[in-house]
């Protein structure tokens, strides 16, 4: 569930495209200061809207710097200085921490002997044990195979809003980081049908329609089923956007770039999608 809360950088103009990947660079410096080179990999553009919405609230002066950036090597690149990267460090370092949790939990053999080998990512135990309840209640709803996606996208949304009240800037845009989680669930399960059809992942909608005869263009028969759902949830996220945007001290084009043109566009595209046949 990692990398749809992204911008439409042909949306942006030039200067908001550069600030955009100020933060982005920022964050990736930053990862791999603390942890090496190798967690640049675990950077995501989720992350990066996270340190993005938090500097938007904040009253901390900008800084900025630069980064010698290992792709191209030898050059430099602009980075933002700030407590918001830094809690985007930590956001893209607890995604890492949940998803070697998975691992240990789900995978025998070589991916499981990998996940020891991560061991030196030690997961931030405050956020863990405030994420905890709404972990369990989404790995309960796994193992019971509830079939209702929008339960399951709830207890995500409130784990979003749990992240969100991490951050004292943050708390103010709880409500749109709790919609935006039930968002990311949604469209991640709406992308994923095809896979976990295939491999017999879980998959709530894929539950919620078996009733429905899997064959001709099954998938996409979910997707437009649930197209009225997800362009009311997007319209919900606007709006709240709206709500706050005026309490923002910056950096409102980047979010609205998001908001507006970037997460619909995912969305189109996914629902969509022409996938394989069942």
């Amino acid at each position: 569930m990692i990398g749809y809360i992204k911008p439409d950088v042909d949306e942006f103009k030039v200067r908001e495209l550069k600030l955009y990947n100020a933060y982005y660079c920022g964050i990736c410096t930053l990862l791999a200061k603390r942890y090496g080179p190798l967690s640049r990999l675990i950077l995501s553009y989720d992350a990066t809207f996270f340190a993005i919405m938090n500097d938007a609230f904040s009253k901390e002066e900008r800084k900025f710097s630069k980064s010698r950036c290992p792709l191209p090597p030898f050059q430099k690149k602009n980075i933002i200085d700030s407590s918001s990267v830094e809690f985007g460090t930590v956001i893209s370092k607890f995604g890492l921490d949940l998803k070697i949790d998975d691992i240990k939990r789900d995978s025998k053999g070589i991916k499981h002997a990998l996940s020891f080998m991560l061991i030196h990512f030690r997961m931030d135990e405050e956020l863990f044990h405030k994420s905890k309840p709404y972990l369990d209640r989404i790995l309960f709803s796994e193992l019971t195979e509830n079939t209702d996606p929008y339960e399951v996208a709830d207890n995500f949304g409130k784990f979003s809003q749990n992240l969100a009240y991490f951050s004292k800037n943050l708390s103010i845009a709880s409500m749109m980081m709790y919609l935006i989680g039930r968002w990311v669930y949604l469209i991640d399960a709406l992308d994923d049908l095809e896979k976990d059809s295939k491999v017999k992942n879980y998959n709530p909608f894929l539950l919620k329609y078996a009733h429905l005869k899997p064959n001709g263009d099954f998938f996409q028969k979910i997707r437009s089923n649930e197209q009225n759902s997800m362009d009311f949830l997007m319209k919900r996220i606007q709006e709240e956007f709206s709500e706050i945007d005026g309490q923002m001290t910056r950096n409102q084009n980047l979010i609205e770039n998001v908001i507006f043109y970037g997460m619909p566009k995912v969305t189109e595209k996914i629902m969509n999608k022409k996938g394989e046949k069942k």
